[in-house]
């Protein structure tokens, strides 16, 4: 049986006689490469098709007066987006002074739905408050090639209804991964000494301070070749998923001559509690759960870093004190 699946832009829909509709696509150029021949057996046989828009449309609420929207939204070193009032609207709250209501006028907007994605799997965005529905999971698996249909068969409801929900979130956290997007490609232009520094900050503001006491800081400060082999060293033992690294006990402020004292907990085991229970730290700002379904997914740690525009180190630091918390709670050490 013949299968293909390729991007195009869809053009228009003729309405022809006895009830015909026919379907006009574009497709650029290299789309179909090593496919045409594929398409070409396909021709006057009957084929299934399944279209997803590739972007995401919402709408804006607009001041028309200040020609300003009405919700703003900020974001901090975390990538974490949230929405401020400016400073004239907090100060009229503050002394709540009554405030002439402007008109409204909703603008429609556009943003590439790959963005909205990344932003979700990033495990920062807000989780849905009107249902229950595993929308960031659904979103991974979607992304790793899973169907509508198979969502809706192990949720107990219509494919439809799984598409709804999914586009319905996407719609509301859009205007929030338009701002993240805007952070994370500010920090992709940072020139590298920029980053550097930056990294050097990270590491002093949130390595440092979690070291046990007699503990050398040192070791986190060496020269960049060192530092970049010792990078990927550690991305590849976190591939390995077997065991925590000395350099990762050093951040957590272990002591990694007695690391095995505490009773082993298989990371197996512990993967699988985070997948079905999705446990929550407050002082841990990452959806790990979300991001483990991109590692499965192919995702390299420092890959996934990337999208989040941290540090590598702060990330694998962050992974490995999570790991740690959700293996105490099954009463041994990861």
């Amino acid at each position: 049986m013949a299968y293909t699946e390729f991007k195009a832009l869809l053009k228009k829909i003729n309405l022809k006689p006895k009830g015909v509709k026919e379907i006009v696509l574009e497709v650029s150029d290299g789309a179909l490469y090593g496919k045409i021949d594929m398409l070409s057996e396909m021709l006057d046989g009957r084929v299934a098709i399944a279209v997803d828009s590739e972007v995401v449309r919402y709408n804006v609420q607009i001041n028309t007066r200040t020609e300003k929207p009405i919700k703003s939204y900020r974001v901090d070193d975390q990538g974490v987006v949230s929405e401020y009032k400016p400073e004239g609207d907090q100060l009229e709250m503050d002394l709540d002074v009554a405030k002439k209501q402007d008109p409204i006028e909703e603008v429609p907007e556009e943003i590439s739905r790959e963005v909205v994605d990344d932003f979700i799997l990033s495990g920062l965005a807000p989780r849905p408050e009107k249902h229950w529905y595993p929308i960031h999971e659904w979103v991974a698996r979607l992304a790793d090639g899973e169907t509508y249909l198979k969502l809706a068969n192990e949720a107990g409801i219509s494919s439809g209804r799984v598409v709804d929900l999914v586009d319905e979130y996407r719609e509301s956290v859009a205007p929030l991964a338009a701002k993240w997007d805007e952070w994370r490609k500010s920090k992709a232009d940072k020139p590298a000494s920029e980053l550097e520094d930056d990294e050097s900050d990270d590491l002093h503001e949130n390595g440092e301070e979690d070291l046990a006491e007699g503990d050398e800081p040192g070791h986190l400060d060496g020269d960049s070749d060192d530092a970049a082999g010792e990078l990927e060293d550690l991305d590849k033992k976190v591939e390995t998923e077997d065991e925590l690294s000395d350099w990762e006990r050093q951040v957590l402020g272990e002591d990694p001559q007695n690391a095995g004292a505490e009773k082993q907990v298989d990371p197996a085991d512990i993967e699988s509690v985070i997948l079905a229970e999705r446990p929550v730290f407050e002082d841990i700002p990452y959806d790990f759960p979300a991001l483990l379904m991109r590692r499965k997914g192919g995702e390299t740690w420092m890959q996934i870093a990337g999208t989040l525009g941290i540090p590598s180190t702060k990330l694998s630091a962050a992974w490995s004190k999570y790991k740690k918390r959700v293996a105490e709670q099954q009463g041994g050490a990861a």
